[in-house]
Formats: C-alpha cells, structure tokens, sequence
C-alpha cells in the first residue's frame, strides 16, 4: 500500500534516445553458466554460519549477530543468483560501499555548523520532528471534524482498560494530508529534482542504466507503482534485469507519505528515514546480483528527462487533486486492515482446534494454544537472530516479520505499536532494528499490486512481471533485512 501519484500525464515524460538500439529486452551478451557447485559450497558455508551464530550468540553478542546476518543475508541472494559469472562486480561493490556508507553517515557521522559539532543521527531525528510535526497539522485538521474522536488522549480518559486506538480518526487522515503535500511538491517541481539528483549519483556509480536508476531512486518519495511511471516508455523495451531491478526496489520501499505514517505509529523516525534511502543502492545492487544484466539497456548512459509543465492550475488545484488520491488510499487502507485482521482472527481461531498435548512426544515447548503470532515468531527468530536481535526479543520480532510478509507492514506496525505500551515488551535495540526490517512493501499482496500497476503500463511484459514477482519479493524482502543487520552492526546502544 503507498500513496497515489499524480496522473499519468503528470509525471515527466522521458524522451527516448534520438537512435534507439534493438528493441529486444533479452538481445545481449552470454556468459558461461553458474556450476552447481558453487550454490552448494555458497549454501554450506552461510548454513554453518547461521547454526553457529546461533549456537555462539552470548559470545559474539548482538553486533556479532549482524555481522553474522550481513554475510548470510548476501550470501543467500548469490546462492540464488542466476549466474554468478555474469554479474558486473563493480555495480555489487559500489552499491555496498554506499550502503554501508549511508549506514555509517547516520550512526556515527558528525556535521560542523556554525562552529558547533552535530552528530548526523540527531539531525536525522530533527528530521524526525519535523515528520512528527507534519502529523500533528494533519491532526488539527482531524480534531476540527471528528472532534474528540481524533483525541486518543481525552479517549483512553473515558475508557481506561477498555481503550482501543482510534486508527479510522488517528492514523488515516495524515494519509491525506501527505498525499496533498506530496501532489504540491510535485507541482512545483521539488520532487522531480529531488529523484534526477539520486539518480545521477547512483547512476554514475554503479553503471546502472538510466531507466532502471531513475525509477529506484524515485521510490524513495512514491510507492512500488508510481515510480516507473517515470520511465513508463521504457518499461515495454526495458531488459528482463532491468524489469526486476524496479520490481525488487518497489518491494524494498515504502513511499515518502507513509513514512510519515509508520512514524505516527511510533517507528523510530531514524530507522524509517534512514532504510529508506539505504535501500536505493541496496535493492538495485541485490537485483543485479541475483539476476545479472545480460541485455543490452537502451538507457544505458543515462535518460533525459523533460521539465514537463504541472497539470495543476496552482497549489491549491494540486492540493485538492492529492486530497482526492490520498482519500482513496485512506479507505484502502482502512478496508484493508479490515479483512486482514480478520483472517488473522480466522487462522487463530482455527488453530485454536490444534491440541498442543498432540505434540507433546516432540519435547519442544509448546504455547497453551497454538496462534498464526507464535508460528510466525518460531518461524522467523532465527531471521531475527541473524538481524541481531536479542535472544529474548528474537521470537516477537520474528512474528512481526511474518505479520509484514504474509500480510503487510500496517499490520506488523500496529501490532508493534501496541506492544510499545507495555513497559520493558522488548528492548529499544529490537524496536530500532524491527522497524529497519519492517519498512518496505515486500510483502505478497505487492506481488499482485504490481502485476497489475506496473502491466498496465506495459501489457506486452506481463508474463515477465508474472514470471519475476515472487522473485522479486523474496530479493526485496532480503534487502530490508539486510538494511537491518547493516544498521544493527553499525549502531550503538546509546542510540
């Protein structure tokens, strides 16, 4: 789920190459193939280091853990790779410079002002506040409608024990508020500089093509089908390694609106802002690495793009066209959570019938009544273990990273925010690291939404999308992780 972009017309058009070469996405060069046997050895080494992550946890701590995850998170995508011989190490080397150089920048780089010294982490939690202090107009505006309603404080007054957090007056409005800001930033052109720079930049480093760059970096302020409407007249010709480039990308972000959002519902703002823009360099490099471009991109040495005049008469024209769009995502969202949560109820209540005395035989330890929340957390702990998660954490972030895979991001964060009221629930280490690895659209529901946005730009790539969409998922999914063991490694205890 993400906001709404402007309409088609609105976004820049990128004007093709004066001479195009051939048109066919998969024309190009050949390598030899991957042996078997380096998946084999690839799968055996990070299989030993997982077991002895585990096994060593005490010893090597948290950050041992990490580095652990950094290693095995990569490890996992090469194992899986296409063909190992055919990837342009140079793309994986500058991607994971920097990545790891946005990491480091973050946690532990300091900036001069005026002669006084700041840590970039507190200007990026400046930045923070200033999200926050976006929500907070957009509540005034909420309070003005909805009254009381919109005021969990005066709320949880009335009910005590029996409070439940008004989402339909809390958390949806700032969803139209943003999209209205977001539809203004455009029309003024902020938001087409903002991309063309992290382009350019990544772009030049990582000798990626123009279309492929342009649209990762745009997914940093709009979701997983807005994006390539920037390079819509690209897409049908675009390489099948260019195609799953803005497909994982898509999966590892979320948009610039619901940042703000994942942040009203108490994420650290430092960790969403943050993976964010790590994902960039992260999702394009893992991409490569997993399906090496072995066509010839026709984008290749960059893509112009026009300055193409707003749709909109003003900013108050382009405000109400965001007001509508972010409305439209507001009920979405809200329908959304609905049939979700209740399928989440669904599957509790039917595993509610499985007797855990059925598996006493097993001498594991079994819950009182088995739940999709403990499956999910004795399914993904030893992910959680491998982000660097405490042992005593590691089963509850692992259930809502299970929560955010099978269902989606709100839903994990809702349920980590309600978590977040129970004192001491988990560390701040594990709310830090959870929401690195929570904020993307990696999810399975993403699999359709772009097979049917990004399809209906090009219809003739379809069976591609169709084709690459889960592959797609499990390479975005991976990257979030691997933002969250980078960030894990890197980050302190006093953060």
């Amino acid at each position: 789920m993400q906001l709404p972009a402007p309409p088609a017309t609105a976004l820049p058009e990128v004007i093709p190459p004066e001479t195009p070469p051939a048109a066919d996405p998969t024309a190009g060069h050949s390598a030899p193939a991957m042996p078997l046997s380096w998946r084999v050895a690839i799968g055996v080494a990070i299989g030993v280091l997982a077991v002895a992550t585990y096994a060593g946890q005490e010893a090597i701590g948290p950050r041992g853990q990490s580095l652990a995850g950094i290693v095995f998170f990569f490890g996992l995508v090469a194992m899986c790779s296409a063909n190992l011989r055919a990837v342009n190490w140079r793309t994986i080397g500058w991607g994971i410079g920097l990545q790891m150089g946005l990491a480091l920048l973050v946690l532990h780089g300091r900036i001069t002002l005026g002669g006084h010294e700041y840590s970039v982490y507190s200007a990026i939690e400046r930045a923070g506040d200033v999200v926050k202090a976006f929500i907070d107009c957009s509540d005034q505006g909420a309070k003005f409608v909805f009254g009381n309603l919109a005021e969990p404080a005066s709320l949880q007054k009335v009910f005590l024990d029996d409070y439940l957090f008004p989402f339909a007056f809390k958390a949806l409005p700032p969803i139209l508020f943003l999209s209205a800001f977001f539809t203004v930033l455009y029309h003024f052109g902020i938001l087409q500089a903002c991309v063309r720079l992290a382009a350019r930049v990544m772009e030049h480093l990582l000798r990626t093509s123009g279309a492929e760059t342009l649209s990762v970096a745009a997914n940093v302020f709009m979701g997983q089908t807005e994006a390539p409407l920037i390079v819509r007249p690209y897409i049908p010709r675009m390489t099948n390694s260019e195609l799953f480039a803005v497909m994982t990308s898509g999966m590892a972000h979320i948009s610039g609106g619901l940042m703000a959002v994942y942040i009203s519902y108490g994420a650290n703002p430092v960790a969403v802002l943050t993976t964010c823009v790590m994902a960039c360099p992260c999702s394009l490099y893992l991409s490569k690495l997993f399906l090496p471009e072995m066509g010839r991109p026709e984008t290749t040495g960059g893509v112009r793009a026009e300055h193409a005049k707003s749709p909109y008469v003003n900013a108050i024209d382009a405000a109400a066209a965001g007001t509508s769009d972010g409305l439209q995502l507001a009920l979405n969202v809200g329908a959304m959570l609905i049939v979700f949560i209740a399928f989440v109820a669904l599957f509790d209540r039917t595993l509610a019938w499985v007797r855990p005395e059925w598996f006493s035989w097993t001498g594991a330890e079994l819950p009182t009544q088995f739940s999709l929340a403990w499956l999910f957390g004795k399914l993904f702990s030893p992910v959680a273990m491998l982000v660097g998660v405490e042992a005593a954490d590691q089963a509850k972030v692992g259930t809502l990273l299970g929560y955010k895979l099978s269902i989606n991001e709100h839903v994990a964060y809702l349920t980590m925010q309600s978590w977040m009221i129970k004192a001491d629930f988990m560390s701040p280490r594990s709310y830090r690291l959870a929401a690195y690895a929570l904020t993307g659209f990696a999810n399975f529901s993403s699999v359709g939404i772009q097979l049917g946005g990004i399809g209906a730009m090009a219809p003739s790539r379809r069976h591609d999308l169709a084709r690459l969409g889960m592959r797609a998922l499990f390479v975005g999914f991976v990257a979030t992780l691997l933002n969250a063991s980078i960030a894990g490694f890197f980050s302190s205890l006093s953060h």
